[in-house]
């Protein structure tokens, strides 16, 4: 009887728990700690930076069509008024437009590899004003980049035209050669321990950079924008005339050349005085302008036969002419400084004519002598 008893009150006992265990198991402590899976999931909110990167990547895209946009509609007045720049800020010269040719292709590449470094630290503002200055550079090099059916020298105008196609025949070659040198370094990177890196790398990239800018000044062809560059010879023969240069000198802007400011927004100017087999003295003031539409603006706005400053006394002759970006003013007169009386008129405008045919071959680079025309010719003895 007594097992009987206890077996009984065994199984009441387990009866009792199982039914308690049904009852209070969701009140349990470690119930409330394991949801369902399915249903008592709670959402997971979306990382910090997957919020931050969706406007960015609106960006890009948005920022790409209106790189081809502004190219299409606006690409040669842009890359007219950069070349203007540059011309103003470097007068013109070789050195500094195969700088500026060589700036214009690097600068793009030289911002990327920079964003790339920066860009975990920066915040989302900062993200998209370097994607937009990128896109920005990008453009600027890319109305400098010819089409199939044009090429450098079409698209470039300017006396230092030449130099800045060299500028950016290699500034292409420097930037081919840092991608290139970017995507090794960084394949190679990842199968080496961080310990082992080096600067070694940045370094060769650097070196690339700043060789071919080496390579792009020393092979750049010196501007005929000084005097030692446009008219270098001392006498030259012209015509079957022998002309003597007696002074010359190169400006940084065209201060003292004509009285007033009719000469502003110049560049620089070179002046030169020759004199011919007669007594004829020739004085030539080229002033450079940063394009062919403001030198001819300039010269259309100049007082009819009005005098150079700095020359020597008496009466003189002065005419003027444009010849691409520059204007000429050319003064001759009798070396003694006396009258000019009208039968002398056509053999000191033909002193006049030879000085000004030489610098005009020096910038086309074709050296011609002029013919006699109009009444204008060499003295007759």
């Amino acid at each position: 009887m007594s097992s009987s008893r206890g077996g009984r009150r065994r199984s009441k006992d387990l009866v009792a728990r199982a039914a308690e265990g049904m009852t209070a198991g969701p009140e349990r402590p470690d119930a409330a700690a394991d949801p369902d899976p399915v249903r008592g999931a709670e959402p997971v909110p979306p990382a910090a930076g997957a919020a931050r990167s969706g406007p960015l990547a609106l960006l890009v895209p948005a920022g790409i069509v209106a790189l081809v946009t502004l190219r299409i509609v606006f690409g040669d007045d842009l890359r007219a008024r950069i070349d203007e720049s540059a011309c103003a800020w470097t007068g013109c010269t070789g050195t500094g437009m195969a700088v500026v040719g060589w700036l214009v292709i690097i600068l793009p590449v030289l911002w990327a590899v920079v964003a790339v470094v920066l860009w975990p630290r920066l915040s989302a503002p900062a993200r998209g004003a370097a994607v937009l200055v990128g896109l920005a550079f990008l453009l600027v090099a890319w109305v400098h980049v010819p089409s199939r059916r044009s090429s450098l020298y079409l698209i470039l105008d300017g006396p230092a035209a030449g130099v800045t196609a060299t500028g950016i025949r290699w500034g292409g070659v420097g930037a081919g050669l840092a991608v290139v040198a970017v995507i090794v370094l960084t394949a190679r990177a990842g199968a080496r321990p961080r310990a082992a890196r080096g600067p070694i790398g940045p370094a060769l990239v650097a070196a690339a950079l700043l060789g071919t800018l080496a390579v792009a000044v020393a092979r750049a062809e010196a501007a005929p924008v000084t005097m030692a560059e446009a008219m270098p010879e001392r006498t030259f023969r012209a015509a079957g005339d022998t002309l003597r240069r007696t002074g010359g000198t190169d400006l940084r802007g065209c201060a003292g050349v004509l009285a007033g400011d009719v000469l502003d927004g110049c560049v620089r100017t070179v002046r030169v005085s020759y004199t011919d087999d007669s007594d004829a003295v020739v004085h030539l003031a080229a002033v450079l302008y940063p394009s062919e539409r403001a030198a001819r603006d300039r010269r259309g706005r100049l007082p009819r036969g009005a005098a150079q400053l700095g020359t020597p006394g008496g009466e003189t002759i002065t005419v003027s002419s444009t010849t691409g970006s520059w204007v000429l003013l050319s003064s001759v007169g009798h070396a003694d400084g006396r009258g000019i009386a009208e039968a002398d008129r056509g053999y000191l405008l033909w002193a006049a004519k030879q000085v000004a045919y030489r610098f005009i071959g020096r910038q086309v680079g074709l050296l011609a002598a002029p013919s006699a025309a109009d009444g204008i010719g060499p003295r007759t003895p």
